[in-house]
C-alpha cells in the first residue's frame, strides 16, 4: 500500500507562507503528535519512508521511519507546489494586498491559476512518486511525506475528479490518502495498523 501523509505541524512564525522555504521546523506538538503515529505504525509492516526535501516533511519522515529503522528517501516530487513561492516568507494576510488578481483567479480556478506548475502537475508528480515506489518496494506499507496541495491534488486526480473541487478538500496536519491501490481515499492509518 502506498500512502502519502501531509507533514505534521509546523511552528508558527507569524502565519507566513512556507512554501518552499528551508528553516521551518515541526512543532513540539507536530512532533508529538507525528511520534504518536510512529508508535501506532511501530509493529506495521512498514517498508520504506520518503519525503518532501523541506525540514517539516522530512522530520515528520523521519519520526514515522525511526521504530523500522528506515532511513528517509528524499524525493522531489513530494515537494511543494511552486505556486505558493511568490508569496514565501509572507504573513497569509498580506497575500490579498499584493496579488489580488492572483489570489481571485485561485479561488475561481485553482487548476488555472499557475500555468507555468498547475496543480494538476503537483498531482501528477505525486502520483508518479507512488507508482515509482510501489514497484521498488511491492511489499508492505510505503509512506510519503508531502504538503497539502500536491496530495490534494493527487487525491483528486487520481480519483477521476476535476481540480475545480479543490477548494472542498481540506486535510489536517498528519492525514494519511491511500494512492496505491487506487482509487486514492482518505485512510486512517492508526486503524490500519491495528488491523495488521
Amino acid at each position: 500500500m502506498i500512502v502519502a501523509v501531509r507533514h505534521a505541524q509546523v511552528q508558527n512564525v507569524h502565519g507566513v507562507v512556507y512554501a518552499r522555504l528551508a528553516g521551518f521546523h515541526l512543532s513540539e506538538t507536530g512532533r508529538s503528535d507525528a511520534k504518536a503515529l510512529a508508535d501506532a505504525l511501530a509493529s506495521s509492516p512498514l517498508g520504506a519512508v520518503y519525503a518532501s526535501p523541506l525540514e517539516r516533511a522530512t522530520e515528520t519522515a523521519e519520526l514515522l521511519g525511526a521504530p523500522h529503522g528506515l532511513q528517509v528517501r528524499p524525493d522531489e516530487r513530494l515537494l511543494e507546489w511552486s505556486f505558493w513561492v511568490r508569496w514565501q516568507g509572507l504573513p497569509w494576510n498580506r497575500i490579498r494586498e499584493r496579488d489580488p488578481e492572483l489570489l481571485r483567479a485561485f479561488a475561481e480556478d485553482p487548476a488555472g491559476a499557475s500555468p507555468d506548475d498547475t496543480l494538476e502537475d503537483a498531482g501528477k508528480r505525486v502520483l508518479a512518486w507512488a507508482e515509482d515506489a510501489e514497484r521498488t518496494n511491492p511489499d508492505g506499507l510505503v509512506v510519503g511525506v508531502t504538503h497539502e496541495a500536491p496530495l490534494i491534488a493527487a487525491m483528486i486526480l487520481g480519483g477521476g475528479g476535476a481540480m475545480s473541487g479543490y477548494h472542498s478538500v481540506s486535510l489536517a496536519h498528519l492525514a494519511a490518502v491511500r494512492l496505491l491501490p487506487g482509487p486514492p481515499e482518505l485512510v486512517d492509518l492508526v486503524q490500519w495498523a491495528r488491523s495488521c
